[in-house]
């Protein structure tokens, strides 16, 4: 499935793709290929196959929903980075094209389990950004498309409500609070916990500069601010946030609408991958 509206390829990807399956020796693979508006009716017509492996080539949001409808399936998912973040892209195969990544792959297959979150009836498997940081991820959006009117204004958005609206978090009895913004994180790209570990890891960011806070949040999607005194952490199966504004939120890079109050909970063994065998 290409979705060609993503801005990491186009409708010239669908051959470059099939000559790599092809030269593996996949015979008449089933290829849906179009625009974002097309999405939807190409997630259904796939719903109605007993599809083995679903290959994905897109943005942020069409690779998650993938990765739901995978889990759903039981199908095996391989996320391409077609996109802006390419989130679960990167956590599994780095920081390589999608074509080296489908190479790599399809050459010598490995079948990897993931464990998730979820929280407003929707999955997640490398990160949640809760709170004004997850405004950036749209501010993103209109730099690809090039609305540099809108980037100004989003971004503007964006800082305002850093130290405008607080987020009420609880993690468990002992760990509630105010903060900025709650950064959730999968197994897949926590550097504390095995993939096959049962919980997901929050990080709580409290700080008073809004540089800091993009420049954390950011960081804290791949695991990397594990030694800032500014950030808390701890493991847990369920977050509970609240605020008295609607929350913006990032699941694996797409944006979304978490509402007043929402609560994270740990999906176990969610999603099957296939990443290259080591």
């Amino acid at each position: 499935m290409i979705n060609t509206s993503s801005g990491g390829c186009d409708s010239e990807s669908e051959q470059k793709m099939l000559s790599i399956l092809t030269g593996a020796g996949v015979v008449e693979p089933k290829v849906w290929c179009g625009e974002a508006k097309e999405m939807e009716r190409f997630f259904a017509e796939a719903a109605g196959q007993k599809l083995e492996v679903l290959i994905v080539l897109g943005g942020d949001g069409t690779i998650r929903t993938a990765a739901e409808a995978c889990a759903e399936k039981g199908s095996c998912l391989i996320p391409l980075p077609g996109g802006t973040m390419n989130m679960l892209p990167r956590a599994l195969y780095g920081n390589v094209s999608w074509e080296e990544a489908l190479k790599n792959t399809i050459s010598s297959p490995s079948a990897k389990r993931l464990s998730g979150g979820w929280v407003a009836n929707k999955q997640f498997f490398v990160a949640a950004i809760v709170g004004a940081p997850a405004l950036w991820t749209q501010a993103r959006e209109s730099v690809r498309e090039r609305d540099i009117i809108d980037v100004i204004e989003k971004g503007n958005l964006a800082f305002q409500n850093m130290f405008e609206t607080k987020l009420h978090y609880v993690i468990s009895d002992e760990t509630n609070g105010e903060a900025e913004a709650v950064i959730v994180i999968c197994p897949l790209v926590s550097e504390e916990m095995s993939d096959s570990e049962q919980a997901l890891e929050a990080a709580v960011i409290d700080v008073e500069n809004a540089a800091e806070v993009i420049r954390l949040a950011t960081a804290a999607t791949f695991g990397k601010w594990r030694d800032d005194r500014k950030v808390h952490l701890a493991k847990t199966t369920r977050v509970a946030v609240q605020s008295n504004k609607e929350m913006s939120a990032t699941l694996d890079g797409e944006s979304v609408n978490l509402g007043m109050r929402a609560e994270i909970d740990f999906v176990p063994r969610a999603l099957t991958v296939l990443v290259p065998a080591k």
